[in-house]
């Protein structure tokens, strides 16, 4: 009888051989049966012998047709293999939850084509021009381009462009963005321009809808595939080109389960279908421009705004000699001034909630998670105090636990104190206050978008959800509030992140004509990295950065993994660290450095306490190898059993 190889998706570097009756399409979907269970596997090989005596057989072949043609197989294969990831778990991930649970593959409702497209009355600047051109002149090979352009220097109108060129020829398009938020925008930029189905693909779809845009970009029907890190797995049979817009943000990188980076495999996808890839941002990460100085990528810059647009004036509020609480005099004057001119105004804040702290001003006591090392953040409209880690809710206490006073007070500001301050000072001004807690209901989002994008005066609060992409036409001023923690941080790479922030959410003012202004509030003024933000020199900022990173052997010069260790019980996760430290030890590479245990930042998370374990190594064949060699022997460990952990290739956090 014909022998399959099943892929399945458990947590164990190996694949299950079956019996089959007949012979089954690799990439086809099975029913078998692992242990009590009967699971959905994929078929990667038909084989002639087993290596196993005694063979369980296939119980039902659900596909005639494969779910995943050659090529996406190949690239899966190449994922895990680099991410050191069980196969099982990368292949079925990288198919909609339908399709795993074994539904049938058939779209349930064809997405139609866009009822109305019209081209553009403005003519592309020279630099469009120029970039475009590049571009079209590598379509039919592998070739990595940086698209790097100010804040509202017409990228999408390039990507437009091109996509239409590739489309023309027959091509099909992936475009990834990094947020949920940035979907409808783009959808609606393609659809309003492209005569082609442009299907969406990220986690606030339904199942169904999941699905139907998979099997569209599977068949050949959809022309464009827009979606966010997730959708670097849609089967295109006959992809021409990727776009990774916004690549510098972290939310391309997945940060549970298989740990995969979408900007980084959007190389290795281009690469084996050999065609451009485009990497698309205003703020270069240090990886993408260390590429381009290595000639992996070319360079194509976009240095000014787009129609008679000019980027905006900054200037920076000293917060060291203020005592109003979170707004600054200033910042409030030159608020009004926006507002009385029938202009919108941005607040940003990366902080939801009331207020961070909640304390006792008689004895210091303040209120913090009973599962992890972190504060509560007080909610005030629901009176809850929430921790942001573990979700976890309780009443506000009415009475100091520790000296029983009623001396309780909340200090420092989220968004939705910063909602409640400001509609004090402007009782009359709408103030749309868009954070996870105000965009959970469905379309949410959308609507709260589509007031902003009516142009009628406003004051916008928001996270980072407002920081990337967005282009709102009548916003003419953005403030910038308690961004100093990212000067504080421990993480190295919290000056580029805060950089690259502050050039995105600055970005957002003044994009329609007439100069925008931006105020960054801070008790550090004199940080070197301000000058470069106020003149817009990112790419000199970014440099120097490269230059200190190069001089410690830090990343991009280096290649780092993260072994990280969880456990109820503190000693086992840091004892089986030590364990696989010296079993990583004795495979004796020189070239590989090892650093810890030692306690993550934040030690106890929903009462688990965690432990890092990180390899670094200026050869990154060399780094894989000792990866491969102790995924081989990790059974070895006696603690494994009593711990939960995860290794994450190229962390960033």
């Amino acid at each position: 009888m014909p022998i399959v190889e099943v892929a399945i998706s458990v947590p164990l570097n190996r694949t299950f051989d079956y019996q089959s009756d007949s012979r089954v399409t690799v990439g086809a979907r099975v029913k078998v049966p692992f242990g009590a269970k009967k699971v959905i596997g994929i078929v990667l090989s038909n084989k002639d012998k087993s290596e196993f005596n005694k063979l369980k057989s296939v119980e039902e072949i659900l596909d005639q047709a494969p779910i995943l043609d050659k090529p996406i197989l190949d690239f899966l294969f190449w994922a895990a293999k680099y991410y050191h990831h069980p196969i099982g778990e990368v292949v079925l991930a990288a198919m909609p939850k339908n399709l795993r649970l074994g539904k049938e593959a058939k779209i349930k409702k064809v997405i139609g084509l866009p009822i109305k497209t019209s081209q553009p009355d403005f003519e592309i600047t020279t630099e469009q021009n120029l970039a475009i051109n590049a571009i079209l002149d590598k379509q039919n090979a592998f070739h990595g381009f940086l698209l790097h352009g100010v804040t509202g220097s017409g990228k999408t109108e390039v990507y437009l462009r091109i996509t239409q060129e590739a489309l023309n020829q027959g091509k099909q398009i992936l475009v990834l963005v990094p947020e949920i938020g940035l979907t409808p925008q783009m959808i609606s930029r393609f659809e309003s321009r492209l005569n082609t189905r442009v299907v969406a693909i990220h986690s606030q779809l339904n199942e169904t809808q999941k699905l139907d845009a998979y099997l569209m970009a599977k068949n050949g029907d959809a022309g464009v595939v827009l979606g966010t890190r997730s959708a670097i797995f849609a089967p295109m049979p006959k992809l021409g080109m990727i776009i990774i817009d916004e690549e510098h943000d972290g939310s391309f990188k997945q940060q549970s389960s298989f740990r995969y980076s979408a900007r980084d495999l959007s190389f290795i996808r281009a690469r084996q279908a050999d065609i451009p890839l485009i990497l698309g941002t205003a703020t270069p990460s240090l990886e993408t421009l260390k590429n381009s100085m290595d000639g992996k990528l070319t360079r194509l810059t976009l240095a000014n705004r787009a129609g008679d647009a000019s980027m905006p004036k900054v200037s920076l509020i000293d917060m060291r000699s203020n005592f109003d609480g979170a707004l600054s005099k200033m910042l409030l004057e030159k608020m009004q001034q926006y507002l009385s001119k029938s202009k919108q105004v941005m607040l940003f804040i990366n902080r939801r909630g009331y207020a961070p702290v909640y304390f006792c001003t008689e004895c210091s006591w303040k209120s913090e998670c009973d599962h992890c090392n972190s504060s509560m953040i007080y909610h005030r409209h629901i009176n809850r105090l929430k921790c942001h880690h573990c979700g976890d809710e309780k009443m506000p206490e009415q009475t100091c636990p520790d000296c029983g006073e009623q001396s309780l007070e909340v200090y420092g500001y989220g968004t939705e104190r910063l909602e409640e301050t400001l509609s004090s000072h402007f009782p009359e001004t709408p103030i749309i206050r868009i954070d996870r807690d105000t965009t959970r209901r469905k379309k949410a989002l959308s609507q709260h978008l589509e007031k902003i994008n009516s142009g009628d005066p406003c004051i916008i609060v928001g996270t980072q959800m407002l920081a990337k992409g967005h282009d709102f036409s009548n916003l003419a001023m953005v403030g910038i509030l308690d961004i100093d923690g990212g000067f504080l941080s421990i993480n190295f790479r919290a000056t580029e992140y805060l950089a690259q922030l502050l050039i995105q959410v600055s970005g957002r003012a003044g994009r329609n004509g007439k100069q925008g202004e931006v105020v960054i509030q801070t008790r550090y003024p004199d940080h070197p990295m301000f000058n470069y933000v106020l003149s817009n020199r990112y790419t000199q900022f970014a440099s120097g950065l490269l230059k200190q990173r190069m001089s410690a052997m830090m990343p991009p010069f280096a290649h780092q993994a993260l072994l990280c260790a969880n456990a109820k019980n503190k000693q086992h996760a840091e004892d089986f660290l030590r364990e696989v430290a010296g079993l990583l030890k004795s495979i004796e590479m020189n070239t590989v450095e090892i650093w810890g245990p030692t306690a993550n930042s934040i030690e106890k998370k929903a009462d688990y306490y965690y432990f890092n374990l990180y390899l670094q190594s200026n050869n990154r064949a060399a780094l894989h190898q000792m990866l491969a060699t102790f995924n081989q022997h990790v059974d070895t460990i006696k603690l494994k059993n009593k711990v939960r952990w995860y290794l994450d290739v190229d962390p960033i956090d």
